[in-house]
């Protein structure tokens, strides 16, 4: 006579049996496809992602704003919108106000998405520059020649042709840097 645990032994077993059979199965299916198949769906299927650090929505800033936002890290970013509140619409702590004449009435507010960020760019004709709650390091060119500015936390900072010191000409606004 089979006592109870044996049969419940016996019926594990079994299981055990049948489920290797079911993985064995399904290895030699997926054996006998032709590897070039796999292949192929594969290529056809799944769409390749290069991140090349552009920023999203150049083109339209570009028409719209008429500045141009080369490159960046993420970590700096043109506030949505179309700039209407100037400098009262760039406010908050992570905001970061560029003042040019290209848009002297709207200027340009960039948002600090974190505590380091870089974005390369040409904003044209830029002189001033106002940080909240970041620090920020400015890179303009005027004449051939680069300028790199710091402004600490809740500055305004002079950059390009106001910053007197430094007797810069019309100058372009290319690199922002948030460094702390």
């Amino acid at each position: 006579m089979i006592s109870r645990s044996m049969k419940a032994g016996l019926a594990g077993g079994l299981g055990l049996l049948a489920l290797g059979a079911t993985v064995t199965g399904l290895a030699a299916a997926n054996a006998s496809a032709a590897p070039g198949d796999a292949q192929a769906v594969a290529a056809d299927d799944i769409p390749y992602a290069v991140e090349d650090f552009s920023h999203p929505g150049a083109e339209k800033i570009l028409q719209d704003r008429k500045i141009v936002l080369k490159r960046g890290d993420g970590g700096i970013m043109l506030k949505p919108g179309d700039g209407v509140g100037g400098l009262s619409g760039c406010s908050e702590a992570r905001d970061i106000w560029v003042e040019s004449r290209v848009d002297k009435a709207r200027g340009y507010c960039f948002v600090a998405t974190g505590t380091s960020g870089y974005l390369a760019m040409e904003i044209p004709d830029s002189f001033m520059l106002w940080t909240q709650d970041r620090t920020v390091r400015a890179t303009v060119t005027a004449d051939g020649k680069k300028t790199t500015y710091e402004a600490g936390k809740d500055q305004i900072t002079a950059i390009g042709e106001a910053d007197q010191t430094g007797g810069e000409k019309r100058s372009v606004l290319v690199e922002l840097r948030v460094t702390g």
